[in-house]
């Protein structure tokens, strides 16, 4: 067999097996040479590594009810009040709960800060019963005059707050804030309006739940879990004849217990 002949079978064979040969075998296998550079096969890129999922919402609630937020346990004082104003005659009372030996038990949220300034917001709830039995029968003079009113008062309100300081248990502050919520209050009972000059009790009552809108005051000093809170909320009703404001004012030391 002629050398042509020879060559061109071993052309035909490697044609064959190049036939046979899985797409890319032979730039996985060897790097092709190009005159007198070797040119290495380019390496595939790695494959997107897959972004974790966002928490879940719960998982977020949990984080922000939890860290950084505290119990705060106290003892104080504490008054609660609700004024009654007649809206057709504007005949005025008021009658109050005064408690100078009250224990306290809040929740409250860690502090959120606006950007680097020292404006802040927290999320404040609480909840309390009364009964009151000291009729307000001059200026700051409160006596009991046989008149009743009993129930319950509960408040979230998100508050807007000023500090001095470092929040949390080794640092110190002083705040200030006002905020605006949603609050509640179930009572009855009776009140005389205008007193002295008329001793005729009227009945006033609140039977419903109804969410009404709750504002606050608040101040606050604190030493690492040592602190002072004054604090003063409570929300505002009306029914056909009377306007209701229903105050709960409260001061005292406490210990705070962050999570």
């Amino acid at each position: 067999m002629s050398r042509l002949s020879r060559l061109a079978l071993e052309l035909a064979a490697v044609g064959l097996a190049l036939c046979w040969m899985p797409a890319g075998a032979a730039r996985a296998e060897s790097p092709v040479e190009t005159g007198t550079q070797v040119v290495a096969p380019a390496a595939e890129p790695p494959a997107a590594q897959a972004k974790p999922e966002p928490g879940s919402f719960w998982a977020w609630l949990w984080d922000y009810l939890y860290v950084g937020a505290g119990v705060t346990v106290g003892l104080g004082t504490r008054q609660a009040d609700i004024q009654v104003r007649d809206k057709i005659t504007n005949a005025y009372g008021k009658i109050s709960e005064r408690n100078e030996n009250a224990y306290f038990l809040s929740y409250s949220t860690r502090p959120s800060f606006i950007g680097t300034s020292k404006f802040g917001y927290n999320f404040a709830f609480n909840y309390t019963r009364f009964t009151m039995d000291r009729q307000e029968v001059a200026k700051d003079d409160y006596r009991d005059i046989g008149t009743r009113v009993r129930g319950r008062v509960a408040y979230v309100v998100p508050t807007l707050f000023y500090q001095l300081g470092e929040h949390g248990p080794k640092g110190a502050y002083w705040r200030a804030g006002v905020g605006l919520g949603l609050g509640v209050a179930k009572y009855e009972g009776n009140i005389i309006l205008d007193y002295p000059s008329n001793t005729t009790p009227v009945e006033i009552s609140n039977g419903r739940y109804d969410l009404k809108t709750a504002a606050s005051l608040y101040l606050e000093g604190r030493y690492r879990n040592w602190g002072v809170t004054v604090t003063a909320a409570g929300p505002v009703y009306e029914d056909d004849r009377y306007r209701y404001n229903v105050t709960d004012i409260s001061a005292y030391l406490n210990y705070k217990y962050y999570f």
